[in-house]
């Protein structure tokens, strides 16, 4: 009966030793009675994970029968303090630590991991604090000799941290923190490459070298999204094409694992979706369609909005030819102008008639009243295909007399084209934007609104052009005014949605690189 007895309290004591997956023991000088919660960092987030209430020692513990994520962990105190740790394959330890200073006081025991990071953590504090005085004294210092003698100092601090970093990575090979702390360090191009562009494609080359981005554990960790922005913003030439492959790499490095694909698609496509850059709007395009095709996580709903939205922007992205135009030309002088007005009230009579019949439907007008419009269009003497019209550079100005903002830029817009490009073979297409149907009466004054307009400022070095028919609106993804696009002589959108002296400084500053050649 004995022997089963001790058989069975073996039993137990080995089912608690393998049921706990994590136990890590707390014990805070100054927290006494009170909730600690244990958290993990991801990126610049720090999110909770479990919570437990110190006794009268300031002791608790955190346990759980399913293993924590590895990465970099934190006990946040009821101070709003908290000091880290890292987390690896081992997750039964025990920490030590008092308010006073969260981490030259931290202790632990039971964990080599743990132990290696808070020599290291105190080692960097110890250090950094001798730097800041010797930097201190060295910007305060007259005497060159004494200078050099604080640089000697500076250097040798360098010198001792790469000493201890390489002893860590020689040491502890296994270990996460290990692979943690060659993530933080910078490439470091050999002094032997002198050459700028050679020495820009070791960088880039070698910048994942020691950051694995497959490795979901550096997630949890503050710097896995800044050295991904990082890449994307600094290292990465801010092409379209260049940048469409870089995100290829990150999708494909990360699509193994579901959680990290997750998160890096939608990061990346929410960096691109409220960027102001021209053309991240091509990744925004890119990423889009990716995201309806694999992001099972999100909703139907979502998706269908998406689809259409990249469908809109996919026809006028960075690059790209820009899309046919077929637009009536109001004729460029005033009186020839004044002479569009007499048709124009003629018409709005008809229309006026037309739309008081009851009988019929708006739907069932809509083709007579559209027949209407088509008819004084005829009035005007002549149209442009868009890609008929050559010119150096084109631009697309679509705005409406009636916008507040096109009322005040597009006169100044105008002048600073006469000043500064007239003579330069560019065209200027004004878009005029009417495209109302069902209102003869504000139709016809919105038509004379433009016409005056024209007159007043007096734009007649402009194509100022119109056709209701047309659905520019979805070709070139025109949701408000005034817009404008930049075309280079093969039609191809070189920019989009600037203003227009952003549109004439990149003008004259390719003008100038092509003379200078």
């Amino acid at each position: 009966m004995r022997q089963t007895v001790v058989t069975i309290a073996l039993l137990l004591t080995f089912y608690n030793l393998f049921s706990q997956a994590y136990k890590i023991e707390v014990k805070i000088k100054g927290v006494e009675n009170q909730e600690l919660i244990l958290g993990h960092h991801k990126n610049t987030n720090l999110l909770p994970v479990d919570t437990a209430k110190t006794d009268k020692n300031g002791y608790t513990i955190f346990s759980g029968k399913e293993e924590l994520q590895q990465g970099m962990y934190f006990i946040f105190l009821p101070s709003k303090s908290y000091f880290d740790f890292i987390l690896g394959e081992d997750q039964t330890f025990y920490l030590e630590n008092d308010t006073v200073d969260l981490y030259k006081n931290l202790k632990t025991k039971g964990s080599d991991e743990v132990q290696v990071f808070v020599d290291y953590h105190n080692f960097l504090i110890e250090n950094n604090l001798k730097m800041t005085e010797l930097r201190e004294q060295y910007k305060n210092e007259k005497d060159e000799a004494k200078k050099k003698e604080i640089q000697e100092s500076m250097n040798q601090i360098n010198t001792n941290y790469e000493t201890y970093f390489n002893e860590i990575v020689t040491n502890y090979p296994d270990f996460f923190f290990t692979k943690f702390l060659k993530a933080t360090k910078d490439v470091k191009v050999p002094e032997t490459i002198k050459d700028r562009n050679a020495q820009y494609f070791y960088y880039k080359n070698h910048y994942f070298d020691d950051f694995d981005v497959s490795d979901r554990r550096l997630l949890y960790t503050p710097i896995y999204e800044n050295k991904i922005d990082v890449y994307l913003d600094k290292v990465v030439l801010q092409d379209p094409d260049t940048l469409i492959e870089a995100l290829n790499f990150l999708l494909t490095q990360t699509e193994k694992d579901e959680e990290l694909y997750k998160y890096m698609l939608i990061h990346l496509f929410n960096k691109y979706a409220t960027s102001n850059y021209m053309i991240h709007e091509n990744m925004y395009v890119y990423l889009g369609e990716i995201y309806v095709e694999k992001a099972t996580w999100s909703t139907d709903s979502f998706k269908n909005e998406l689809k259409t939205k990249v469908v809109r922007k996919k026809n006028c992205l960075i690059g790209n030819l820009a899309q046919p135009l077929r637009m009536t030309l109001l004729p460029q002088d005033s009186l020839a102008i004044e002479e569009m007005r007499i048709p124009l009230e003629s018409m709005k009579q008809q229309g006026l008639e037309i739309e008081k019949d009851k009988t019929r439907t708006f739907e069932e007008k809509l083709p007579e009243l559209s027949h209407l419009i088509a008819e004084y269009m005829s009035f005007f003497p002549d149209d442009r295909e868009l890609y008929e019209v050559p010119a150096k550079y084109t631009i697309l100005w679509f705005m409406s007399p009636d916008c507040s903002h096109c009322k005040k830029e597009t006169p100044l817009f105008y002048k600073e084209y006469v000043d500064k490009l007239k003579d330069k073979n560019i065209e200027v297409w004004a878009i005029y934007m009417e495209q109302n149907t069902d209102n003869w009466a504000k139709f016809s004054k919105d038509i004379g609104d433009w016409f005056t307009f024209i007159q007043n400022n007096k734009m007649y070095e402009w194509y100022n052009v119109w056709n209701p028919f047309d659905n520019y609106r979805f070709k070139y993804d025109i949701n408000s005014s005034p817009i404008l696009y930049l075309l280079d002589k093969d039609k191809k959108i070189l920019a989009k949605r600037i203003g227009y002296e952003q549109a004439i400084e990149i003008i004259l500053e390719m003008e100038k690189r092509e003379n200078n050649k």
